[in-house]
């Protein structure tokens, strides 16, 4: 590597990284680029608060995530939603969404809504569709008998009045006025506009249903309905049209307009008609009619109640929600919270969104809350003050550290001790990092100025410096075999595995150790390439992804099958060895879709954690009975070692054999236990077997007339002396033997009158090996005497 390539090792591990965002080492908070967007800067980071402000900007995005379910709350409650309208307010919703200012997974967050837009959609589409097909029926002519309006004003235009008459009414009409614009400022402050909207919707539905209809089915009724009149006499026709226009009132929710309208009905049934006739045949009832007008006014009154009722329990509700954001903002003037900006700001927009409360503490909230507002916006300018002046200190302090680095860069030659100038240098890096942020303007400056002095420093290392030189190269080994490992996933054929492999490779990379910052960002900017290819082959073949996880769930669904198998099994070693092959068997199998993932491992390991729960408490009911097993083997053990004396050692094998039984059957015990007891038993059962082979060897030593004569220990004596008596008897044997070949090699010499240091030395051999012999014949002579000697005191 050339020293041109060295430009220097900086740290390109950001100061703080998850899976949407990272800190870059310059402070910068920056949001990962995604299929919606490009990478962005979103702010400009406090090192030592980077988790406190990407957690509030991911509250941000929890603020976004609420913001798109009240949408589609709102879009749900409409009876028939625009699909135009629709769009377009939630392209603009979109828009706001791709600008906003957060932290979080706006992928996924975007393309639910659109899943939820679709299914909103659909039926609205399909009702458009039928309304075009009604459209293109048949356009029959309109019958002019068919295009009856049951508006009681025109009626009452065409009937004749009396002019006292109609100063009376001119008077009612007026009181009425006067109560509806007193049922209008009774209303909800939010509501007017809403209301008004709503009656003039409900007339023009009101009206559409009076018009003639353009289907069959229609004109058919119209026909009926035309035919029904027909029937009726004109005044009946006039009562039954004001008790349908009361039924058609009670759908209309503008509750101060119905109010007026069932006054004008009243009136209107005042001045309508004698029902009673001239004649007395003529009298028509019309009781039915006025009791169904009744009916409806009162129901329509119940209706009314019930919604000013819940409009002023909104409205108290609401007075308890701004009570409480009231609450909280005091909590933070009173605590000196100047830096709550991000909260006060969500208190803020809570309180604007909430709308009605009681009239009579409206304005003291407001007048509350106002003056908490002014006075955190003092405190936080305040604030900011001192916040430019501390940036302003560390800026100073930063310079500094930058002087002392240009000093220790310059200072350093190929004699430099590398191992302790980079303690030294690294210390110094330490300190300008720990420093807060300084101006805006100057943050540009002052870190480039610490990257070159960096650049400068590893560079100088990498030249002098041999161990280092090795290190860089191991890392740079490291790093292009992982872009070889990126590379090649790029032509695999199992995206889903190549994608955990991926995430890997990413994970390996940050560990795979520093290069000096020109060949970082050039293997980089090609491990990137490789990944970023792989990622978008990915999202090309997405419905290829989700087979393969949906194979490898079905895999690990037969594996959890053959768990669920093994899970009661009490074959507790082989279940044991199958569940773990079971276990590897899962590690291989690739990823499955993440809504499966969670709930089949869930699945998995509990039927695992099942058998393993009884095999632990089958070993803890075994190791209970092992301390039996020792106890009752104790017992024998001790039994046993009273045999050791018995006075007849061949009875004491007899006693012995069915105890030694009884050990055997006594089972297991603790493992820590085993070769204490197992040498215990050998050594009791060695002393019994041993007595009783020297009382049945007694036979053959003293004779079988003689046995009760001697006491076992003299028995085992003369064993014993026998047995030393029989070697040595054979050792003289074999040594005579030898002595004998050593005389008969005396006959190959010839006699010479010189001296022969070969037969001199032959001579020696052969003196030395009559001595050995007589020694030994001496040695058993006094066995044989101390045989004689026992004996004798045996038969006394």
């Amino acid at each position: 590597m050339s020293e041109e390539k060295q430009s220097t090792n900086t740290e390109t591990t950001p100061l703080f990284e998850n899976k949407f965002v990272f800190v870059s080492e310059d402070g910068e908070l920056i949001l990962k680029k995604t299929s919606l967007f490009e990478q962005r800067v979103l702010a400009q980071a406090d090192p030592e608060s980077v988790e406190a402000q990407v957690e509030a900007f991911e509250n941000a995005f929890e603020n976004l995530q609420t913001k798109v379910d009240g949408f589609f709350e709102n879009v749900s409650k409409e009876d028939a939603p625009d699909a135009d309208e629709l769009k377009a307010s939630f392209d603009k919703l979109t828009g706001e969404l791709l600008e906003a200012e957060a932290v979080g997974d706006f992928e996924s967050l975007i393309n639910s809504s659109k899943e939820r837009l679709e299914s909103l959609l659909a039926p609205a589409e399909k009702e458009t569709a039928d309304k075009e097909e009604d459209e293109s029926a048949d356009d029959e002519p309109e019958d002019a008998a068919d295009t009856e309006t049951i508006e009681i004003e025109v009626e009452k235009e065409t009937k004749p009045s009396e002019a006292d008459d109609t100063a009376q009414s001119d008077k009612k009409d007026s009181e009425k006025e006067k109560e509806v614009d007193k049922a209008a400022a009774d209303e909800p402050e939010d509501a007017g506009d809403t209301q008004t909207v709503e009656r003039e919707t409900e007339m023009d539905e009101v009206e559409e249903e009076t018009k003639p209809a353009e289907t069959d089915e229609s004109a058919e009724a119209e026909k009926e309905v035309a035919e029904e009149k027909k029937d009726l006499s004109e005044t009946e026709t006039y009562y039954k049209e004001l008790a349908d226009k009361a039924e058609q009132l009670v759908e209309v929710s503008d509750w101060a307009y119905v109010s007026m309208e069932f006054d004008n009905i009243d009136n209107a049934w005042g001045e309508g008609p004698d029902p009673a006739g001239e004649e007395e045949d003529e009298a028509i009832d019309i009781s039915g009619y006025r009791e169904k007008i009744d009916q409806l006014r009162e129901d329509f009154e119940q209706k009314k109640k019930a919604h000013y009722e819940e409009q002023k329990r909104k409205r108290e509700e609401n007075l308890e929600k701004k009570k409480q954001i009231l609450a909280s903002l005091k909590k933070i003037v009173d605590d000196e919270e100047w830096t709550a900006t991000r909260e006060v700001g969500k208190l803020k927009g809570r309180w604007d969104r909430i709308k009605a409360v009681p009239a009579d503490a409206a304005e003291d909230l407001e007048k509350k809350f106002s003056s908490l507002l002014s006075t955190f916006d003092d405190h936080k300018v305040d604030r900011l003050v001192k916040k430019k002046q501390q940036e302003e200190d560390n800026l100073t302090g930063k310079l500094v550290i930058l002087e002392k680095m240009e000093k220790f860069v310059k200072e350093l030659d190929e004699t430099s001790d590398w191992d302790e100038m980079e303690k030294s240098f690294e210390q110094l890096a330490k300190q300008f990092r720990k420093i807060g942020r300084v101006p805006v303007e100057k943050n540009q400056e002052v870190w480039s100025q610490y990257h070159r002095l960096q650049d400068t420093f590893h560079s100088m290392r990498f030249k002098h410096d041999k161990s280092y030189r090795n290190k860089i190269e191991k890392h740079l080994g490291r790093k292009k075999k992982l872009i070889d490992e990126a590379e090649a996933l790029i032509d695999a054929e199992d995206l889903a595995e190549a994608a955990r492999k991926v995430n890997k490779l990413h994970r390996r990379w940050k560990k795979a150790g520093n290069l000096p910052q020109k060949d970082e960002n050039e293997l980089w900017d090609r491990f990137k390439a490789a990944t970023d290819k792989f990622n978008d082959k990915k999202s090309d073949n997405l419905d290829l992804l989700r087979e393969q996880e949906q194979e490898n769930l079905e895999e690990k669904h037969a594996l959890i099958e053959k768990a669920e198998n093994l899970k009661d099994s009490e074959d507790w070693e082989q279940t044991h060895k199958d569940l773990q092959n079971l276990m590897e068997k899962w590690k291989k199998v690739g990823p499955v879709p993440k809504r499966s993932s969670g709930k089949i491992w869930k699945k998995f390991k509990g039927a695992m954690d099942h058998f393993y729960d009884r095999r632990r408490d089958h070993f803890k009911e075994v190791k209970e009975e092992r301390k039996d097993n020792l106890k009752e083997k104790e017992e024998v053990l001790e039994k046993l070692r009273e045999l050791r004396d018995h006075e007849d050692p061949i009875e004491a094998v007899n006693i012995a054999k069915p105890l030694q039984t009884e050990f055997k059957k006594a089972g297991y015990v603790p493992i820590k236990h085993k070769n204490r007891m197992w040498k215990e038993y050998r050594e009791i059962c060695d002393v019994i077997y041993d007595r009783f082979r020297a009382a049945k060897a007694a036979v053959q030593v003293v004779g079988q007339e003689n046995v009760e004569n001697f006491s076992v220990d003299d028995i085992a004596d003369i064993r014993k002396l026998n047995s030393q008596a029989s070697s040595l008897r054979k050792q003289i044997t074999k040594m005579e033997q030898e002595l004998i070949q050593k005389k008969e090699s005396l006959s190959y010499f010839k006699p010479s009158g010189g001296s022969n240091p070969l037969l001199d030395d032959v001579k020696k051999k052969i003196e030395k090996s009559e001595e050995e012999i007589a020694e030994k014949e001496d040695k058993l002579a006094e066995i044989e005497k101390k045989i004689d000697l026992i004996k004798k005191e045996g038969e006394e």
